[in-house]
């Protein structure tokens, strides 16, 4: 099953546009170090000390940029480097380095962490070594966060009504309900609704929630065979057979079912109109007491508050995924772990040598629980247990997403499958990041949107696609 360079114009054009990206370095001193960061969820308070922290420490002067929309140029980026370092999601990491553009990482990963007695490998957090190398056994990403998702809720709210944290899936129903029925009021004089959402524009945050059932169901081996995208026979050419929803992709498609069941049945449980909610107004639902609970991920204490311009006056924090009836463990998806750190390669020597350095940092003890601190409960992609988190764990959420990653199995849909990161905007578990909560939440009892037409619908899709995903991705029919 050998793999074909698709991608060898990139080679070209990042060999004539060399020049130029190193040009833009020369004019830097060996103690300079240029970041990029995508600015998103976690805010910038966290790289603002860490670079300072750096700076002392190593005397190189650190300038950071966060940027929301780097994605929209990060081709020409790599091509033509304005930084040394790039932290991001959505990188497509693995097409740069096929193309060359990518510095190697393997001096990193070998090297050691000063103050852990460990290597940077070693410092990785689980899952994170397997999807940070290509084919051909070598590094050229960093893994940036390892994330939790699922139900936050509102700790002070739970504890006044005496309602109990729920972890069982019958459980978590019958709080929703005891929830109506209580009639707690709000300072609008509305009444606390026992879930509030976004359909507008952040209906996949239920995945967070809905991929943990999924592995509950079928175990991390489920979703392991899931994102390697190989057919029963072994090939990519037959990946499609992944997504059978009588075999492969059934404990899925049981997920969706539980989900429906839960959440478009019985509408009172959400927010009105909840699939055209916009996620700002989600937010501003939970922040000011009309909701108890909200799906989201590790950035949720930061961004909930930033978006709504309501500071939380209760605590709050992430429950672990209520489990479902013949559930086989307890599961975190680790949600966002598909962002990457990367060095680009048109950069002179000494900048990359001080971004891996500023790579290892992150890695120490000090990188490490500066970024929990300062994004308020996100955790980076390295190993926490030799870290003192200190009163940071006094957090409740903090400690509630600590808990999480730490006693729950960890999985991860990311793929290093050709077929799946040349299109991955195709065949993620939704085929086209075409998904169905709004839809099945707004006509629950439209065929179309039940667990069976839903996985038909996914399988047919991916058969359909898949003969052209697979010459996307510079492969043969027998491969």
């Amino acid at each position: 099953m050998s793999k074909k360079l698709v991608i060898l114009p990139l080679v070209m054009v990042a060999s004539v546009l060399s020049m130029t990206g190193c040009k833009k370095q020369n004019n830097r001193g060996d103690n300079e170090l240029y970041i990029t960061v995508y600015d998103g969820g976690y805010g910038t308070e966290w790289i603002d000390q860490v670079a300072k922290d750096y700076e002392a420490k190593t005397g190189v002067k650190v300038t950071w940029t966060a940027d929301q929309s780097i994605l929209e140029r990060m081709d020409t980026e790599i091509e033509s480097p304005s930084s040394d370092l790039y932290m991001s999601h959505d990188i497509r990491w693995q097409e740069y380095a096929e193309a060359g553009q990518l510095e190697c990482l393997d001096d990193l990963y070998e090297s050691e962490v000063e103050g852990t007695g460990k290597t940077f490998k070693q410092r990785l957090c689980q899952g994170a070594e397997e999807v940070s190398k290509l084919e051909d056994g070598h590094y050229y990403k960093v893994c940036y966060t390892q994330g939790a998702g699922g139900l936050i809720y509102n700790k002070t709210m739970f504890e006044e009504n005496g309602w109990s944290v729920p972890t069982t899936y019958a459980e978590l129903k019958a709080l929703c309900q005891t929830i109506i029925a209580a009639h707690v009021e709000t300072d609008d004089l509305g009444y606390v609704v026992p879930i509030a959402w976004s359909g507008a524009d952040r209906e996949y945050y239920w995945d967070y929630i809905v991929f943990e059932w999924w592995a509950q169901l079928g175990g991390a081996e489920a979703i392991s065979k899931y994102k390697a995208y190989l057919g029963d026979n072994g090939k990519y050419s037959t990946g499609y057979q992944v997504y059978d929803p009588a075999t492969n992709h059934k404990e899925f498609v049981q997920a969706y079912k539980l989900w429906h069941e839960l959440i478009a049945q019985n509408k009172t449980f959400s927010n009105t109109n909840a699939q055209n909610t916009k996620l700002v107004q989600a937010n501003s639902l939970f922040a000011s007491g009309q909701a108890a609970m909200i799906p989201y991920a590790q950035w949720a204490k930061y961004e909930i508050q930033k978006n709504s311009g309501i500071t939380f006056d209760f605590d709050v924090a992430m429950m672990k995924t209520p489990r479902v009836e013949g559930a086989v463990g307890d599961f975190n998806y680790n949600v966002g772990f598909g962002d990457s750190m990367i060095i680009p390669k048109e950069i002179p020597d000494a900048s990359k040598q001080n971004a891996k350095d500023f790579l290892r940092y992150l890695a120490g003890k000090d990188g490490c629980k500066t970024f929990v601190e300062k994004a308020r409960g996100a955790f980076l992609a390295f190993d926490y247990s030799i870290i003192d988190l200190g009163n940071l764990l006094n957090d409740t959420y903090v400690a509630s997403v600590y808990n999480k990653l730490t006693q729950c199995t960890n999985v991860n849909v990311c793929s290093m499958n050709p077929v799946a990161y040349i299109n991955s905007a195709s065949i993620m578990p939704w085929i086209g990041n075409t998904y169905y909560y709004s839809k099945a939440f707004a006509d629950p009892e439209n065929a179309d949107y039940q667990y069976t037409a839903v996985g038909n619908s996914l399988y047919s899709k991916a058969q359909n696609g898949w003969a052209s995903w697979v010459r996307l991705a510079g492969l043969g029919a027998n491969d």
